[in-house]
């Protein structure tokens, strides 16, 4: 699992499954399917578990530009 402040494309172990949490991003976008935004705009205001966003991660799209980034190899 990985944390920042901001929203990244990738991350360390990204293609072997490991989870990014991120903030910063007011708004409505929750994320995508391997990387959650925790922020509490998108959680109606209340802090998140990681296993609230481990489920919510298993309900969003993938990242479209997921492949242009993490090509298999």
């Amino acid at each position: 699992m990985t944390l920042c402040h901001y929203p990244m494309i990738t991350w360390n172990h990204a293609r072997k499954g490991a989870l990014h949490l991120f903030g910063h991003v007011h708004g409505n976008w929750r994320g995508s399917s391997n990387a959650v935004n925790v922020g509490l705009d998108v959680w109606d205001f209340y802090p998140v578990t990681v296993r609230d966003a481990t489920t919510r991660a298993k309900t969003q799209a993938q990242n479209r530009h997921w492949k242009d980034v993490e090509p298999r190899g």
